[in-house]
This record gives structure tokens, C-alpha cells and sequence, in this order.
């Protein structure tokens, strides 16, 4: 059974306690459910308590990570999170992870919260030139990010188990290992048997051109980069939150993936502007990325599909995830035209297996 926000605030209020042992009038303010995404429970709340005699007062996030994987996942985004700090990548402060389950009998994070607007909501009310400020900031963001040295990223082993993976000194060799373990995931479509000669399909097409896609070099990546993952705070400094997917490979996943979540989400006409203006900030085209694309469509329904057959928790999301997806049959038919228009395969029976 879910705690409601009262256990909530209760546990928290003792968890600072015991983090804080010198403090005193500690207080849990103003807590508030947050979440409307697909992976985490995120709750907004005030920290109050005395030290030294002197009142502090901290507004925070409190991330609670659901699912399969959870343990490994918090501590993932954590550690991404704290060298992305480090090395002055605009992300919120992270202060206490949490992986033993005692506290909410699930893994969580507690970092800064950030007061101000998500991009996403700036856009929709703002003249067309503040619109094209945002997206050329989001861009110039972006762009940054797939620059950074991922030496400080790889050396971590909660961030890359094995590094060994990373390894480009053969720029075929990358993509070749990640078909490899794609192909490695498809095992959990066989129980249908078309998904299974669906993605197989895809696999083949993805095999046959990899050899135009070499990855001459790898960067830390997103790999949840939308409007609303970038807060804009009330100074106007913006920053990048929800880092539970992050991963090192080839930053078109990245940029692919973004292109097919604000393309497949109301907005055709922002992929290309995206594109063009990411291109423009790198100071070159953005090479095959519609290989990428296909990548970023096959990755959506398949974790589309393996949620509403097996359920969300298998893929580490929150359980509402899979309810969240059925009601977004829009979405999940432009991503299987983008497969279709990108590959020319013919996916119209995968409508019926997702129930739409």
C-alpha cells in the first residue's frame, strides 16, 4: 500500500532528524506531489531548522524511485548528477541518496528545488521571438552537454559498470555492440510472436546500415531532453532536471530521441527547427540522424509494448505509467508513422497488440 503524505511527511521529518542531530525545530513543510511523468514519485517541500541558532530554511525535491532497478537507478542519477554539478553543467544540487528502503521502503534522492518555470510552459504563453530565445537556449544546452569530457563519467562505476564498452578506437565496432544488445533485449517479445518478427525486422534493417553511422566519439547524453526537463528559474538561469535515463553513447540518440518526443507530441514542426538550430550552435550538420530516429521510434514502442504486457515496474517506471500510455494513443501512432516513413516497414497490426 502507498504511504499517504502524511506517512510522508512524518518519515522525512525523521529522517533529518537523524541527519541532523545538532539541529533543532526541524520541520517538514508544504509538502506537495509533483509528479506527472512516467518514472519517479517527486514531491516538493520546505526544510526548516535551527543550527547554531541561526533559522535555515531550504525548499527541496524529494525523488522516490519505483520499480525494477531502483537501487541502481537512484544511485545512477545521483552520481550523474553530482559531477554534472562539479564540472558546472546547470543541474540542481543534489544532497541525500538513499538506497537501503528504510525510509519509504523504496530508493530516494533529496536535492534542490528549483523556483521558476518549466521551458516548456514559457513557450506556450511567450511572443515568437522569446519562443526562439528558448529554443536556441535549449539547443546551445544541449550541445554543451554532448561536449563534456565523459572521463569523470566513465571512471564511475555506478555510471559505467564497464568501460570497456566505450571503446572507439574502431568507430564501427560501437554501433555494432549496441545492435548487439538491442538484439540481446528483443528476448522479451517472444511470447508474440509478430512483435517478435516485428522488431526482428527492424533489427535487420538498423544492421544492414550501420556501417553509414560510425561513432567517432561518445558523450554523456540525456536521454529524456524536452521543454519541460529544463526549469527556467526566476533570475532566469536555467537547468536541467529528470537525469534517470542518462547514459554515455553516441549524442544523435540523444538528439534523436528529442526530435521523435516534441515531434510525436503535437509539434512536427519542431523537429526540424531543432535540428537545423542544433546544427547551427555544434558549427556542423548533424550527420544520418535519421538512423537515429528509427532507433529513438523502436525504443519508444517497445517500451510501450513491454509495459502494457508485462507492466510498468519491469522497465523501472511507476505503476500509473502504463495507464498514462493507453491514454496517449496519439503519440504512440506518430511514433509508428515516424518508423514507417523512416524504414517503410509495415507496422499497422501494432496498433492492435497496444490495444488502441
Amino acid at each position: 500500500m502507498a504511504m499517504s503524505e502524511r506517512e510522508l511527511q512524518e518519515n522525512l521529518l525523521e529522517y533529518f532528524r537523524v541527519q541532523y542531530p545538532a539541529s533543532k525545530r526541524i520541520k517538514v513543510l508544504d509538502l506537495v506531489k509533483i509528479t506527472d511523468g512516467w518514472e519517479t514519485d517527486v514531491y516538493s517541500f520546505s526544510l526548516e531548522y535551527e543550527s547554531n541558532n541561526e533559522l535555515h530554511s531550504n525548499d527541496l525535491i524529494l525523488r522516490i524511485y519505483p520499480g525494477d532497478n531502483a537501487k541502481e537507478k537512484s544511485a545512477k542519477e545521483f552520481k550523474v548528477m553530482a559531477k554534472l554539478h562539479e564540472v558546472g553543467f546547470p543541474v540542481p544540487e543534489v544532497y541525500h541518496l538513499e538506497t537501503d528502503y528504510s525510509a519509504f521502503g523504496k530508493p530516494f534522492v533529496i536535492m534542490e528545488r528549483i523556483n521558476g518555470q518549466s521551458m516548456g510552459e514559457i513557450i506556450e504563453v511567450s511572443p515568437e521571438k522569446t519562443r526562439k530565445d528558448m529554443v536556441s537556449l535549449f539547443c546551445k544546452m544541449f550541445v554543451d552537454l554532448h561536449r563534456l569530457d565523459i572521463k569523470p563519467f566513465v571512471s564511475d562505476p555506478s555510471i559505467a559498470p564497464d568501460p570497456t564498452v566505450y571503446d572507439t578506437a574502431n568507430p564501427y565496432d560501437y554501433m555494432t555492440k549496441m545492435l548487439q544488445n538491442f538484439r540481446q533485449k528483443m528476448a522479451a517479445f517472444q511470447k508474440e510472436e509478430f512483435v517478435f518478427a516485428l522488431f526482428n525486422q527492424i533489427m535487420d534493417w538498423l544492421e544492414k546500415r550501420k556501417q553509414s553511422v560510425p561513432s567517432k566519439r561518445l558523450s554523456l547524453i540525456h536521454f529524456d531532453y524536452h521543454f519541460y526537463n529544463i526549469l527556467i528559474r526566476h533570475d532566469g538561469i536555467p537547468f536541467v532536471i529528470d537525469w534517470t535515463g542518462s547514459a554515455i553513447t553516441d549524442y544523435r540518440v540523444d538528439l534523436a530521441w528529442t526530435l521523435l518526443l516534441v515531434s510525436t507530441y503535437g509539434h512536427p514542426e519542431m523537429r526540424d527547427c531543432i535540428l537545423e538550430t542544433y546544427g547551427k550552435i555544434a558549427g556542423s550538420k548533424v550527420e544520418n540522424i535519421e538512423y537515429f530516429e528509427v532507433i529513438a521510434a523502436t525504443r519508444r514502442l517497445g517500451s510501450i509494448y513491454l509495459s502494457l504486457s508485462e507492466g510498468a515496474e519491469k522497465l523501472g517506471m511507476r505503476p500509473e505509467a502504463a495507464e498514462i500510455m493507453k491514454q496517449q494513443t496519439g503519440h504512440i501512432k506518430a511514433v509508428t508513422r515516424v518508423l514507417r516513413d523512416r524504414t517503410g516497414i509495415t507496422i499497422r497490426e501494432f496498433d492492435e497488440l497496444l490495444g488502441l
